[in-house]
């Protein structure tokens, strides 16, 4: 196996333990520091410093129970040995359930830690307010801050895991776009010629042969476009190889295979960043790929030009189809062609629009920014 495919995981195992061995160590010294301090002595004391200590070796497995177990030790220290230190384990552990937990199991610990401190505070301080007031409130921000920082860092994580589940989305729906231009297009192709092919084969071998060659040719591009995107996607991203992005330039091959007769008319002006133009591209593809589909290859017209400042606006428009009545039909069916549409044209800053002619045509319209600006 890789090396690159283990360390990861590796990581993770060894970075899980390591924080567990930090707890029983720390837990194993604070409860022998405090054990033999000189603050307590006798051996009741002394026990009970090292059984208020110990349960934080467990407290990333068990972080309610941790809790729960050294705030009521520490309840017990403080009204039976008068010793207020015992305050101290009590943030760590609440810290560990607001990290972990749920929101309202964290604020019912808060809650809990807070009326034990009030409680406890008052019982030991009867004399003066002033202290019985002031304990409270240092020992209650000390639990306050510790719990805040614990939540802070519950909803790092828990943004982070939604930040990565979107990414995983985004890469999802980045990929069915792309198979999607690459490999319909030619295929809608394939399938129309086929049909072409078969029907005038008795009649014209002359078009049976031409048809084919488009067949052949269309299929071959598709071939090869997925073997390039399966590799892509196998190879590490620091070492796939992209290739070449097809944009404007390629618009009068693409018209020159896509099946219907096309006249495209290009403004020279125009000049895109390699992202708008591979956005024009595919906008432009999948609507002859829907004229082939959806409008038996009637004839269309397609228009690149500039917009003020920098923009460019991209319109298909294609005739009305031979046979109304299929063409209605077949343009009933469902797909995802305009979605990748108005999304290519979204991420770009633009907008695109489609929709049915008076005429019994068909039109789609961009119009995308010259620059990556307006990119979400």
């Amino acid at each position: 196996m890789d090396e690159r495919e283990t360390r990861p995981l590796l990581a993770g195992r060894l970075r899980t333990d390591f924080w567990r061995w930090v707890d029983a160590g720390a837990a194993v010294l604070l409860a022998a520091a405090f054990g033999t301090g000189e603050a307590l002595t006798g051996w009741a004391p002394a026990t009970a410093a090292v059984l208020l200590w110990l349960p934080i070796a467990v407290r990333r497995r068990w972080p309610l129970p941790v809790l729960y177990a050294v705030l009521t030790g520490t309840v017990v220290s403080v009204l039976t040995l008068r010793w207020e230190e015992a305050w101290l384990v009590v943030p760590l552990a609440l810290y560990t359930v607001a990290s972990q937990e749920p929101r309202r199991r964290a604020v019912t610990a808060l809650v809990s830690a807070l009326t034990a401190v009030a409680v406890t505070t008052t019982l030991i301080r009867p004399a003066t307010p002033v202290q019985t007031i002031s304990g409270i409130v240092f020992v209650g921000l000390l639990l306050t801050v510790s719990w805040l920082i614990g939540t802070a860092q519950r909803d790092q994580r828990l943004h982070a895991r939604v930040l990565a589940r979107q990414a995983v989305t985004d890469e999802r729906l980045r990929i069915a776009r792309e198979l999607h231009d690459m490999v319909a297009h030619h295929l809608t192709v394939i399938t129309v010629r086929a049909e072409v092919a078969r029907a005038v084969a008795a009649t014209n071998p002359g078009e049976v042969e031409k048809t084919l060659a488009l067949v052949g040719a269309a299929g071959r591009t598709a071939l090869a476009d997925m073997r390039h995107m399966l590799g892509v996607l196998r190879t590490p991203l620091e070492e796939a190889q992209l290739g070449p992005v097809p944009g404007l330039a390629d618009l009068p091959a693409l018209v020159a295979t896509a099946g219907p007769r096309v006249d495209l008319r290009m403004d020279p002006e125009v000049e895109l960043l390699p992202t708008t133009g591979l956005t024009v591209y595919r906008i432009v593809q999948e609507a002859l790929t829907n004229v082939v589909r959806h409008a038996e290859s009637a004839d269309c017209r397609v228009t690149v030009s500039r917009t003020a400042p920098d923009g460019v606006d991209v319109d298909i428009v294609n005739a009305p189809p031979p046979r109304a009545a299929r063409f209605t039909g077949r343009r009933a069916g469902g797909g995802h062609g305009l979605v990748g549409m108005r999304e290519r044209a979204t991420m770009c800053g633009g907008t695109c629009t489609a929709g049915p002619l008076a005429d019994g045509g068909f039109r789609v319209h961009a119009r995308l920014p010259g620059t990556d600006g307006g990119a979400r």
